[in-house]
């Protein structure tokens, strides 16, 4: 699964995505979730308006910009045609899915502009990504279509209770998100409010319990396959652990996913793949069950890492070799922290990057070449 678990340009600003951020006090130079950044000469004549002005809230026709920029803000691109390949590649893999994320990036961000949450956040999307994942999350774990038709009662009520889960949840999100900031100061916070919606049911309703033990005969058959598998690992598992960001194991919809990064940025393309091919490596160095690996769940959180460290910091060897060495790192908390949720019948969703990608963010200035980003956008811009 890919989850935490989310760690992003208007032509205004000088930052390329906000850096997932909201204001951490007055200066709105200081922010927080994706990115570290300065605010554009446009934001800092707004906080010269007297108090009693207040700025406007997005119009409601914005919106549906805000939402699809929501979608790519999930692999921290500020982009409404990324945010479009990105819904086009899950539509691909799952079409219910699709439709539940879409209604996740909609709903939180909705739910964030009749709060009159940050203005600036919301028109780039930062408020979304969070339930564009609860969406995913609830099209899989919780509310999963059953293999019937779709017109049948049975999907009919699913659908329905997909669609009333994603609502609830992610319209909690932005509240989460803010709520979360005085704890973690000028770390971003990633994926962290999809993590604790998500968790907090699926820890109650443990779904992977619920998963069938495989059989001798069963046991046998996938013994017999294991050089098919084998093949499956090399070719596939890197861009369906793409995929699994967004709870998808189609290398169809992984394909579509990196396509909408390569438009955003080549090199954040080149990082992600990179990411999500060293996680499957690192898990078969340790042992990691073939099943897992071909389904690219070794994958998603380190090509989620290497993103993170090519959108924050500017490039150079040094951050390269620490894309490497995060996406490895990152399976390997993968691979504890599946363990240990699995003992409890709930994947960790992305977890693992939220956690991995911090220690990569701290590590800013503590040795030559590890520079973090004035405007984060990309290894080609940053400076």
């Amino acid at each position: 699964m890919a989850s935490t678990l989310r760690l992003r340009l208007l032509p205004r600003l000088s930052t390329t995505s906000r850096q997932r951020c909201f204001p951490l006090n007055t200066s709105r130079k200081a922010c927080y979730v994706r990115f570290q950044s300065s605010f554009s000469s446009e934001d800092d004549k707004e906080e010269d308006l007297p108090t009693s002005v207040k700025p406007e809230l997005p119009s409601i026709t914005s919106l549906p910009d805000a939402t699809l920029r929501g979608v790519g803000q999930v692999i921290f691109l500020n982009s409404t045609t990324s945010g479009l390949a990105v819904l086009g590649g899950l539509a691909i893999g799952n079409p219910y899915l699709a439709v539940l994320a879409a209604t996740g990036a909609a709903t939180a961000t909705t739910a964030a502009h009749f709060s009159g949450l940050d203005k600036a956040a919301l028109q780039d999307g930062l408020f979304g990504y969070n339930g564009c994942l609860v969406g995913c999350a609830a099209a899989v774990f919780i509310n999963p279509l059953p293999a019937a038709s779709l017109l049948s009662p049975i999907a009919l009520n699913a659908a329905t209770a997909g669609m009333t889960t994603t609502i609830l949840g992610s319209a909690a999100t932005p509240f989460v998100a803010s709520a979360l900031k005085p704890a973690l100061g000028s770390v971003p916070q990633f994926t962290l409010a999809f993590n604790m919606v998500t968790l907090s049911v699926l820890l109650r309703t443990k779904p992977l319990l619920a998963a069938e033990e495989p059989t001798a005969t069963e046991g046998a058959a996938d013994a017999a396959e294991a050089v098919t598998a084998l093949t499956d690992v090399l070719i596939h598992a890197p861009w369906k652990g793409i995929s699994q960001i967004f709870v998808v194991e189609s290398s169809l919809a992984g394909a579509a996913i990196v396509g909408g990064i390569a438009y955003y940025s080549r090199g954040l393309a080149a990082h992600t793949l990179l990411g999500s091919s060293i996680g499957a490596a690192t898990g078969a160095l340790m042992g990691a069950d073939m099943a897992s690996l071909a389904m690219g769940l070794y994958g998603f959180n380190s090509a989620l890492t290497s993103l993170g460290v090519g959108v924050f910091y500017v490039h150079s060897p040094q951050v390269m070799a620490l894309s490497a060495g995060g996406a490895a790192a990152t399976a390997v908390v993968f691979g504890a922290m599946g363990d240990l949720f699995g003992a409890y019948g709930s994947p960790c969703l992305t977890l693992p990057f939220c956690l991995t990608m911090s220690g990569c963010y701290l590590l800013a200035d503590t040795m030559p070449g590890l520079k973090l980003a004035e405007a984060p956008h990309s290894p080609e811009r940053n400076e």
